[in-house]
């Protein structure tokens, strides 16, 4: 049996950690201290942005650390809320509608700060633009990633793209009127969301339906009989009036039973409002038809 020797390396000795360790001293204190100057002004320059615009020429950035009561963010509203930075901003294709998005989703994460935690909100609903944009913003988590695939700029993107395909959670509800222009993109929108987009769909909601009584009897009958008479200007014109309705509830009726066939979704018909303006009452008109439609039904 033989004993086997090991011979120490004189390099882990540690006399000789220590002396490597201040030979390189001097350097690591030179890099630390540089360090230091770049981040000094850059966190003073910090907090100099969140004091009183008065206050900047006349007190140091310091007063901030001393007075934390004195820190404002009126520098950074009044720096986005001029008009050439919006305009600025506004000019990057995109940001403005990612915003959006990213805003969404943030908000559907909220959770409140007490013992018992659950969301903030029950429900968020996106406002979003009319049907051409609306395509261009839904797209972008896509493009996002298509474009970047890694890092964090792709992680917000995959998380928002899994939130807009998951049928548990979010419904697409196209809002549209009862014409043939805007029932038209109502059907390539949804097309859109069923293929390329992937995002399930709620109802449709019908916006400004005529009244069906211009159409209905007996008066569309009067309507016909009275169209002839020229004497009385008066009456012409209230006959005009409810020719031109009776021709918008027809023309209402037919895009309503398209849109029944596609995109063949439930819908949700909102009554024209004889206002320019909506008060409290038009609006609890409006939520009243809302209440009484059926349920939303399972995303499509």
């Amino acid at each position: 049996m033989e004993a086997a020797t090991v011979i120490a390396n004189p390099d882990d000795r540690p006399a000789a950690r220590i002396a490597r360790f201040a030979a390189r001293l001097p350097m690591q204190i030179v890099m630390a201290a540089i360090a230091l100057l770049w981040l000094v002004p850059t966190f003073g320059l910090l907090l100099t942005s969140l004091m009183p615009a008065g206050s900047i020429s006349q007190e140091g950035w310091w007063k901030v650390v001393q007075t934390p009561s004195m820190a404002t963010l009126d520098n950074y509203r009044a720096l986005f809320d001029n008009r050439v930075v919006r305009g600025f901003l506004s000019a990057i294709p995109g940001l403005d509608a990612y915003a959006m998005l990213g805003k969404a989703w943030w908000h559907t994460t909220e959770e409140t700060k007490s013992s018992a935690r659950r969301w903030v909100y029950d429900l968020v609903i996106l406002d979003g633009p009319a049907s051409g944009h609306a395509t261009a913003m839904l797209k972008i988590p896509r493009a996002i990633l298509d474009a970047v695939p890694a890092g964090p700029l792709a992680r917000d993107a995959r998380t928002m793209s899994e939130l807009l395909s998951d049928a548990t959670r979010t419904a697409l509800v196209i809002v549209t009127r009862p014409e043939e222009l805007p029932a038209g993109e109502t059907v390539e929108l949804a097309a859109t969301a069923r293929g390329a987009l992937k995002i399930p769909l709620g109802p449709v909601i019908v916006n400004a339906v005529p009244p069906s009584r211009a159409a209905g009897e007996p008066l569309s009958s009067a309507v016909d009989r009275l169209r002839g008479i020229t004497d009385d200007e008066r009456l012409a014109r209230t006959v005009a009036l409810a020719a031109g309705q009776r021709a918008q509830r027809r023309t209402a009726e037919a895009v309503l039973a398209a849109l029944e066939k596609d995109p063949g979704l439930p819908l949700v018909t909102l009554p024209w409002l004889p206002s320019t303006a909506l008060g409290p009452a038009e609006i609890d008109r409006l939520a009243s038809a809302l209440a009484a439609s059926p349920d939303i039904a399972a995303p499509a």
